[in-house]
């Protein structure tokens, strides 16, 4: 996002879509989690879709400096209970990548040429910067795209992304995974390691998760769009 500096509009395009979609993502998590029987996101107040209490300071840095970011992570049930886990820790990224896609399915109906913008620029690179022309396509461009990769974002195994939460939920509870898992977690090395991977280029001018996440979403892209 801060690349767009130069463009107030796309700037402010691109920050309500990252909230839209990080609030999105938290709300329907913690409202699954509620109905799964777990107390603490109403007494948190994040049963709402208030984006005080969704929005992730790690992140909002991350969305930011390079375009894709996630949301405050919710604390998953009992691992006992592999039903409700599966439900909470996936229902996030299902609704940011149905509110996505059919956002990114309207397009066709205001511009003809999305699908070469993602084919040339790429999701996470337009996220960044942003770009010029109709409001309207802009808009609903961004918010497609800002929930498609928060989904997508939230899949990575790596902790406080649910991907992660729910690979140490389903793992083997011995030594080796629970010191794995409190490391990432608890001592936000995961953290670390997410805005490594998202920020700092490994031999091209993008960070790796990106490239990854791009060439995932790419193709959904241009599925939806006819491109």
């Amino acid at each position: 996002m801060l690349y767009a500096l130069g463009d107030p509009v796309s700037l402010v395009l691109l920050l309500l879509s990252f909230v839209v979609a990080v609030t999105l993502h938290g709300w329907v998590q913690c409202l699954v989690a509620s109905r799964s029987g777990l107390r603490g996101p109403a007494a948190e107040g994040r049963t709402r879709p208030d984006p005080r209490r969704h929005v992730d300071p790690f992140g909002a840095v991350s969305a930011a400096i390079a375009g894709i970011g996630w949301a405050k992570p919710v604390d998953p049930p009992d691992r006992r209970n592999r039903g409700a886990l599966l439900r909470v820790l996936l229902s996030g990224a299902v609704a940011n990548v149905v509110v996505g896609l059919g956002a990114l399915a309207l397009l066709p109906l205001l511009t003809s040429s999305v699908g070469s913008l993602v084919t040339f620029l790429g999701p996470s690179r337009l996220l960044q910067s942003g770009i010029e022309g109709d409001l309207a396509a802009r808009a609903l461009l961004f918010l497609g795209l800002a929930n498609l990769m928060t989904g997508l974002l939230s899949l990575v195994p790596i902790p406080p992304l649910d991907g992660g939460r729910l690979l140490f939920g389903l793992a083997p509870r011995s030594p080796g995974w629970q010191k794995a898992e409190y490391q990432l977690d608890e001592r936000n090395i995961g953290v670390a390691v997410l805005l490594a991977l998202m920020l700092i280029p490994l031999g091209g001018p993008q960070a790796l998760l990106p490239t990854i996440l791009d060439t995932l979403a790419g193709p959904l892209v241009r599925l939806v769009t006819g491109a």
